[in-house]
């Protein structure tokens, strides 16, 4: 962690990022494995299922996570490859997605009054708003979409572990100027909690689709490739902050992107309309919080 130890994110910049998150550890070798799996075009469901076999705790975890409400599927799912069948590839890959980053980060602790638990509320409010969302405008790849919205701010998580004393003093300024994060890190640093997100889901080899949306839910009308996913993430960060689910540490944005409201067929109000449908949705998406346990 040499680099890290000796750099001040008011001095990088975002050329550096690529070669600095190499020193961040990547994620267990069998995750790394299934990523390269589902991306195989021949893939099997029995070679997917026996990799994931091997790591008893993966898989019961998305089982646990296969069987909430999220995927709405009636029966219970007892195997990986049931799940594989059911719900689809995509599906249990999101699902592999989700847990790995819940496990590299499970043991971060509250610091300068940003309460883990609560990071963990916003991500799945946005995930679940994602969803809903999706389902509101027609899109395809829900479960796509609710993976990028729960990842959606681990950029943050990152500046977190690795720049505490930026950290800090972002949360500091955030807090005593009334700023949004993204706001303070504008002010502050050359880089964002988002394009941090982006180098280090790019480095983890997550889907390039993940990747995009993540680095721009705060610049929707740039993401050329996902606009539709980086809409979806834009436009749920803002309703969970109206719905007073917002990640703490900071101030809520002011407005919501019309270009975003726009890609997906929505109005503002036609989101507010959704409140009801959101918090029903998200009583049964917080038995996330149990793979962080």
């Amino acid at each position: 962690m040499a680099v890290f130890l000796n750099k001040s994110l008011m001095d990088v910049h975002p050329r550096e990022l690529a070669g600095m998150v190499k020193d961040i550890p990547t994620l267990p070798v069998i995750y790394q494995q299934l990523f390269q799996m589902m991306q195989d075009p021949d893939y099997s469901v029995p070679k997917v299922s026996d990799l994931i076999a091997q790591d008893q705790a993966l898989s019961t975890k998305i089982l646990h996570l296969v069987n909430s409400a999220f995927y709405g599927y009636s029966k219970q799912i007892n195997t990986i490859s049931r799940a594989v069948v059911i719900l689809g590839f995509r599906a249990v890959r999101s699902a592999a997605l989700a847990i790995s980053v819940f496990d590299y980060f499970k043991d971060e602790g509250e610091s300068c009054g940003v309460d883990m638990k609560d990071f963990w509320v916003h991500s799945i409010a946005v995930a679940t708003t994602c969803k809903v969302l999706a389902e509101q405008a027609k899109l395809a790849q829900q479960e796509e979409a609710f993976v990028v919205g729960l990842l959606h701010d681990v950029g943050k998580l990152i500046e977190k572990r690795y720049f505490a004393d930026d950290f800090a003093d972002l949360c500091r300024a955030a807090q005593e100027q009334h700023l949004t994060w993204y706001g303070g890190e504008q002010l502050l640093f050359q880089i964002n909690h988002a394009t941090i997100g982006k180098a280090v889901f790019r480095a983890w080899d997550f889907p390039s689709t993940v990747v995009d949306a993540i680095h721009y839910h705060h610049e929707p009308e740039k993401a050329g490739t996902v606009p539709q996913a980086a809409a979806l993430a834009h436009v749920a960060d803002y309703v969970a902050y109206q719905m007073r689910l917002g990640a703490p540490g900071a101030y809520p944005p002011a407005t919501c992107s019309p270009a975003a409201l726009k890609v997906l067929g929505l109005t503002e109000a036609q989101t507010t309309d959704l409140h009801d449908r959101i918090r029903e949705e998200l009583e049964s998406s917080l038995q996330i919080l149990q793979l962080l346990e």
